[in-house]
């Protein structure tokens, strides 16, 4: 799997391709947009996300497919992606439903 990138675009912070990663004090509550290159087996349950991507303990998984120009150089693409909030009365994030 390629790496990834995060980057805070109006309050959502998104997935590329390097490696960053956003930690929750950045994302200051609001909603995560992360989207990750589709797996060989084109199953978004196949998934091999770093840890680092579950923001204050969410658990991996989450993942739905969908479309996104930043894969395949630009040309655009099936990635997988899932959106995480946060729960105001945990203070911690969890996958959106």
């Amino acid at each position: 799997m390629k790496g990834f990138r995060t980057a805070a675009v109006a309050g959502v912070i998104a997935l590329g391709v390097s490696a960053i990663v956003a930690t929750p004090a950045q994302a200051h509550g609001r909603p995560v947009l992360q989207q990750l290159p589709m797996p060989a087996s084109g199953l978004c349950a196949d998934v091999d996300a770093p840890t680092t991507l579950n923001l204050s303990g969410v658990a991996s998984g989450g993942w739905t497919r969908a479309w996104a120009q930043w894969t395949n150089g630009g040309q655009g693409g099936n990635v997988c992606s899932r959106t995480l909030v946060r729960n105001n009365s945990t203070g911690r994030y969890q996958v959106q439903s």
